[in-house]
Formats: structure tokens, sequence, C-alpha cells
């Protein structure tokens, strides 16, 4: 039989067995006890198990096993029943999962990866460069396409889209999306670089899957998504859909689950893991500097989740949040050259444009090993 192993972390108690044990039964069978001996034997194989039992000072850790046949091939599914209604069972942490291959193989996780992002904008094996679009709402679409081609005119690989631009009248998805085709074919002719742009894409789920229908018959080469407010699924659907072209995951709507040492979902999980099988081929994420800082062996945890060895392509870690460029020779040493370099206010904020700004850090992009020792 094949398991499922979730880990938890909880405050010490002399009763932990007990604890695990009441967990193993109550988020597979329900209750075991009470059941008739005529159905134990038929419920038997949906039966959690209590794994490794450890104590860290005040902290207990106890790994449940939980048969493969108790999920279906859906992320909704899997934290159902490892962290559902458990989630809401006082001091808890859902600090660990290790998930079979055969669970794994049902999701087409990045379509691109690393390499492949690296491949599709001939980037060779630097850091890439995203700059991130502010101010949208109320945007025309010809200020959409100045301020565009500004980013891209400094040498960004990849320029986004604002996860809280809703309010796109005056420059509607697919519009934005031609106007970007043409502003990266443009400069490509002039200067030889790639570029993508990715607009957000929200709404229902249903509505995302029509609308990404649309958007890649404009000519969208990769979208936005806040994947955390709809659903992990969104993204599985979408690639099930067959659907390739890269997509940034946004961590929007997270703060609650990962924010917490006693509560909720650990980053690594939540942010590197899970996002990895839903076929994320960047992740954003709080880096250890910025104003909503992670810890940074948390930040490192999950850019390693990310890229660590496994039959999924790797997904680019996106440290995010006060990035500039007085921080990048940090940011160089602590996550290498496998990242994106994603950076709002340090573009738009340069005294002389955005272009500058963006030209700052794409430079030092290209001069990794040498600001790295910096």
């Amino acid at each position: 039989m094949e398991y499922i192993t979730a880990r938890y972390r909880i405050p010490w108690t002399e009763h932990i067995t007990e604890r695990a044990q009441a967990i193993a039964i109550g988020m597979t069978v329900g209750s075991w006890t009470d059941l008739p001996d005529s159905r134990k034997p038929h419920l038997r194989r949906y039966l959690g198990e209590v794994g490794e039992i450890r104590r860290d000072g005040d902290v207990g850790l106890f790994d449940i096993l939980y048969p493969l046949e108790t999920v279906r091939d859906s992320i909704s599914s899997l934290l159902t029943v490892i962290f559902g209604k458990l989630s809401l069972d006082g001091a808890i942490q859902l600090h660990g999962l290790t998930l079979p291959e055969s669970f794994t193989r049902l999701f087409p996780g990045p379509p691109h990866g690393i390499k492949g992002m690296r491949l599709m904008l001939h980037a060779g094996q630097r850091p890439l460069v995203m700059s991130i679009f502010k101010s949208e709402n109320g945007r025309t679409l010809a200020e959409f396409e100045d301020a565009l081609y500004e980013q891209l005119l400094g040498g960004v690989d990849l320029v986004k889209d604002d996860e809280i631009f809703m309010a796109d009248e005056d420059a509607p998805l697919l519009a934005r999306i031609r106007a970007a085709h043409e502003a990266c074919q443009l400069r490509e002719a002039q200067t030889g670089q790639k570029g993508l742009y990715f607009p957000t894409l929200s709404g229902t789920p249903r509505q995302m899957l029509e609308h990404a229908d649309k958007a890649l018959e404009a000519g969208a080469n990769g979208f936005l998504i806040a994947a955390y407010t709809t659903g992990l699924d969104v993204l599985v659907d979408l690639r099930r859909q067959g659907i390739t072209v890269p997509i940034i995951l946004h961590p929007a709507f997270v703060g609650g689950q990962i924010n917490s040492g006693t509560h909720g979902v650990h980053p690594r999980i939540l942010l590197g893991q899970l996002p990895r099988l839903a076929g994320a081929d960047i992740v954003l994420y709080p880096s250890p500097y910025g104003s909503v800082a992670m810890p940074q062996e948390q930040s490192l945890e999950v850019a390693n989740a990310l890229r660590e060895p496994s039959r999924l392509r790797s997904a680019l870690p996106g440290p995010s949040a006060g990035i500039h460029a007085g921080i990048l020779p940090q940011l160089f040493r602590d996550f290498g050259p496998d990242i994106v370099i994603n950076a709002g206010g340090a573009i738009h904020g340069h005294p002389q444009g955005a272009r500058h700004g963006a030209r700052i850090l794409a430079d030092a992009a290209s001069r990794f090993e040498e600001v790295r020792e910096l």
C-alpha cells in the first residue's frame, strides 16, 4: 500500500501519541472504535497510520501516513484530507509533506521549468529580471504601451501586471496582450533580446479557463495568477487543458497560512511543493529582506522545494518585496543564479525613469558572478 506522509508540529504534550492516533483515524475513516466489526476489514485500507513521533524541546512532531486511496487527483482533495478540519484545531501546523511518485505523476508540473525558461529567453545562466507594472487601474492603452516599452528598453526579461489590476476597461486584456506582443517583437528586432509579458488572469475558475483560451488566441505568452484566492487546482486545470505558456504564481492571500510557526502550513509546502505540483513555472513569495520579509531559513527552504531534483521540472523562485540594486549581492549569494529578480519600486522609482531603473538590475544580472562577490 502507498501512503502520503504528513508531518505535524504541535506544542509538546505527554498525550501526543493519543492526539496523533485520533488524527490518523478522524481524518481518514472518522471513527474506529464505534464501527461494527463487520465494517472494519473493508475500511482498514483507508485507515491512517501513526508514523514517527519525536520531541524537540517544547515542540512535538509526528507523522501520519494517509493511504493514497483517501485522496483524488486534485490539490484541494489533498489539502482537505491532510489539513482540512484539522486546521481549525488550535495550535497545529502542517510542517512537512512527502508525496509518492504515483500521486505526483497525476499532475503535469511546470511545462518549462528553469531550463526551459532560460532557453525561451536566451538568458544563459544568469538570473532573470522581471519588472512589475504599478498603478495600473484606470491606465489607458496608450499609457500601458508607453510604460511597457520603457521597461522593455531597460533590458528586463519579463514584465508582469500588478495582481490587483482589475479595472481594465481602458486597457482591456486582449488589447494589452496584442500591444505587448508587438512591443516585445519590436524590442527583439532592435536589440536581439526576447521578452515576455504576463497579464493578470482572474475571475471565477470557469471564467479564467475561458479568458485563457481567448488570451492565447490574441497571442498571450504567459499569465500571472493569484491562485490562492481561486485554488491551486485552477493551475492544474489550465495545464490539463493543454495550456503550456509559463505561469507566474502570486502569493496573495497566503499570509494567514504561513506567517505563524504554530498554525497553518509551512511555506515550504504552500509556496514550494504545491505550486510546483500544480504547474507554476515561477513562484513569487516574500524575500528575507523587504518590509514583508520571510525568515531567511524559510525563504531558502521554499527556493529549495521549487528547485530540488524531482520527476517534476523545477520552478524559478522569485523572492520578492523590497528588491533593489543594493540588495542584489546578498540575494545572489543566498539564492544563486536560478532566480527571478522581481522589482517594482526599484524600477519605477528611479529618478531618471523606469528604463534606467530596469537597466541597473539587468546589468547586475548579466554580471552575476562579479556582483555576488561585492
